[in-house]
């Protein structure tokens, strides 16, 4: 097995377990894995179940220290004009695309850095998770040593910022993506790499998520609504507490927790204030995946509205530089996930879940077996369906057993991470663009 190098952007991140979970996954596997990063999370953001892996990880220097200017001095004197062309190269890749660019060649000392202690430590293949800064951060590194790069794309990830896209996916060996949709939009924009586009779920740790044996009750009084992620417009929030309001007006007793931060949580506050569902609704922040899993054991339902989300006119005010790093598409460009991870964690767990029929969530919940799937942006049929399933707990019932059995199939992580072993242990032909 070749000595691998995995390449990210913050490492360990609270709202990227799923990232964390395939390292530690890869690592029982025996796999010689090197963790670099290039920056360390702050605060609330970081999990403490990567602090052992963080430990090891090589940080990007600072950027006024000479361990990050040392090796660019030395890779300059070693082969300036593989140096320069490479930095070339990213300039005139990126030049339309001014954030862009600044960004990219800020990233170029930082890659030079890497590549140093890579090619120390003999490592023969780089991986980034991440198509957009650590992929670039690889493809750079790649060229410098001439060994192979490979990379994750998610897929807003993928979409959202098309400089050097191409590029990238054109010089990978190969890309690793978590859902079929994915690949199919992956292909729209890079229809001469569809050959090396792979599919991997991410899958959970089947072990950590074990089914809470609960049998649901004929006669409720209170009902518990759970839903988790990062406090932004493509999980749907808003459309949930819509569906909270409706279903408090006609009399349920519910309590609705959602957990995850993010630039929503004053607006969703605002929202449960002026229509008084304090006593109903309550947002908890971020918090532990221990945690996380505490409530799920809780829950009588997962819901997770998912819906297509558009770059537009609240990043002027929000964030204008995001806004002209992706550039003015008219219209403006779409943002989705792929499979949210909460949802088979939910169903691994036990838990009947909704969600909508947005990106590859229907690749995870099949509608009416396991699980139930309304339309985007529909809080009526959403209230709905979690109507539906408070005064049916045999359905509630059936549903959980067979999205237990779905998921244990697919999305296994012990399983889907030896597919992904094999992928990285398997001998290519050289890429001749690689070099």
């Amino acid at each position: 097995m070749k000595r691998l190098a995995f390449l990210l952007g913050t490492f360990p991140a609270l709202t990227e377990t799923f990232i964390l979970g395939e390292i530690q996954a890869l690592c029982a596997q025996g796999v010689d894995l090197h963790l670099f990063a290039l920056r360390r999370p702050e605060g609330i953001h970081q999990t403490p179940e990567g602090a052992d892996l963080a430990a090891n990880t090589h940080y990007s220097p600072c950027f006024v220290s000479w361990d990050l200017w040392g090796p660019n001095l030395r890779a300059l004197r070693r082969s300036p004009a593989r140096y320069l062309r490479i930095l070339g190269s990213l300039l005139a890749r990126t030049l339309l695309n001014p954030i862009h660019c600044i960004k990219s060649l800020g990233l170029f000392p930082a890659a030079v850095a890497f590549a140093e202690v890579i090619r120390e430590r003999g490592i023969e293949h780089i991986h980034a998770h991440w198509a957009t800064y650590p992929a670039t951060v690889a493809y750079i590194i790649s060229r410098l040593l001439n060994i192979p790069f490979s990379f994750t794309a998610h897929i807003y990830d993928a979409t959202l910022i098309r400089a050097m896209m191409r590029e990238k996916f054109r010089r990978a060996e190969f890309v690793v993506t978590c859902t079929r949709w994915n690949r199919q939009l992956i292909t729209a924009i890079a229809p001469e790499a569809k050959a090396k586009i792979l599919v991997n779920y991410h899958g959970i740790s089947l072990d950590k998520f074990v089914p809470n044996g609960r049998r649901v009750s004929q006669n409720q009084d209170k009902f518990h609504i759970l839903s988790c992620g990062s406090l932004y417009p493509r999980k749907g929030f808003s459309d949930l507490l819509e569906a909270c309001r409706l279903l408090r007006n006609r009399g349920w007793n519910f309590c609705c927790t959602i957990i995850g931060e993010g630039p929503l949580r004053r607006r969703l506050e605002l929202f449960v204030r002026q229509h008084q569902l304090e006593q109903c609704v309550q947002l908890l922040g971020a918090l532990p995946q221990k945690e996380v899993i505490h409530h799920y054991r809780e829950a009588d339902l997962f819901v997770l509205p998912c819906m297509t989300d558009y770059l537009g006119w609240d990043e002027f005010f929000t964030d204008p530089l995001l806004l002209l790093e992706v550039g003015l598409a008219i219209p403006f460009r779409p943002i989705t996930d792929g499979i949210p991870n909460v949802l088979v964690e939910a169903m691994a767990i036990g838990v009947p879940v909704i969600s909508t029929t947005v990106a590859g969530v229907p690749e995870l919940i099949e509608d009416e077996r396991t699980g139930l799937l309304v339309p985007e942006r529909n809080p009526a049929a959403l209230a709905k369906a979690i109507e539906r399933l408070l005064e049916d707990p045999c359905k509630r019932q059936e549903l959980a057993q067979k999205a237990k059995v779905a998921v244990g199939q697919r999305f296994d992580r012990s399983k889907n991470i030896r597919e992904l072993v094999r992928i990285f242990g398997t001998e290519r032909p050289i890429n001749p663009v690689s070099i």
